[in-house]
């Protein structure tokens, strides 16, 4: 079915978005407290969490402090060798990619640009725009990557595997999906609503009638979004309408797919769903 959320809740969904990215902004602008060894993981480990990503059994957690691995029934453990601040994150084929700042003892500009890794997020080597750019938002589809400055705003596309890039300009875009089969096609949640590009990022319009979303999530099997209060939502259309799935409870702050595995965190919890966001289950102890 198709939900068109109402005045008021487009108005107190709106204010929540605006705060969630405060709150990245500002994890992003602090100096990390991380020293020389591997830190102790606040908490169940979720310390400025900036993303999430699916890979198998597995949850990667781009962190204030490095990249974090989470498996059921297991302690989280740093799965990056550097504890670098990992903004953007998300798989391109068999590489992961990534963005952010260095950690501690780390040579490299204030800016890391578009990094790359190959060997599931142990090792990272720079591709592009090195000192220049850092990715809040990251998606990739085939030899398509677009990503969000957090500087400006800016929605970067580059359609030769991160090597050279287009500034489409600044756009008010808060999260950012790409079409696993169409790199041309991308959604993303606005304070004012979902809106999509068929053009590659160019321009965007308004999905009527769409919940009203904070994070998103695109895979084989269709888009995944989930709300301020923590209402999931699937669509098969490439976002023309909306079906409810399950509800986490709670603000989220990240949202990650697979075919799969749908996987959300609220607060320092991290839900797990295996029925495509209809009930989930906590991999995290509380």
């Amino acid at each position: 079915m198709t939900r068109k959320p109402s005045p008021r809740r487009r108005i107190s969904a709106g204010v929540i978005l605006g705060i969630v990215g405060v709150t990245v902004l500002a994890a992003c602008s602090s100096e990390s407290s991380a020293t020389s060894e591997h830190p102790e993981p606040a908490a169940q480990g979720w310390e400025h969490v900036h993303n999430l990503a699916v890979d198998g059994d597995r949850v990667l957690l781009g962190t204030h402090e490095g990249l974090w691995q989470q498996q059921p029934g297991q302690q989280p453990t740093l799965a990056s060798e550097s504890q670098f601040d990992v903004m953007g994150l998300t798989r391109d084929g068999s590489r992961w990619l990534a963005s952010g700042h260095p950690g501690p003892g780390d040579d490299g500009p204030a800016d890391l640009g578009l990094l790359q890794s190959a060997d599931g997020g142990r090792t990272w080597q720079p591709v592009s725009l090195s000192g220049e750019v850092d990715f809040h938002r990251l998606a990739a589809s085939g030899s398509t990557i677009v990503g969000l400055s957090a500087h400006d705003g800016a929605l970067l596309r580059s359609t030769d595997d991160g090597l050279t890039w287009s500034n489409l300009g600044t756009k008010p875009l808060f999260d950012i999906a790409l079409d696993p089969t169409d790199g041309a096609t991308i959604l993303a949640t606005t304070e004012s609503g979902l809106q999509r590009s068929t053009d590659g990022g160019v321009t965007f319009t308004a999905i009527d009638g769409a919940p009203l979303l904070a994070f998103l999530a695109w895979s084989d099997a269709g888009i995944l979004g989930i709300d301020p209060a923590g209402q999931l939502y699937r669509s098969t259309d490439a976002g023309g309408s909306w079906t409810r799935a399950g509800n986490v409870g709670g603000q989220p702050t990240a949202l990650a797919a697979s075919p799969g595995t749908v996987t959300v965190l609220t607060g320092t919890t991290l839900l797990v769903s295996s029925d495509a966001g209809d009930t989930f289950t906590s991999i995290t102890d509380d």
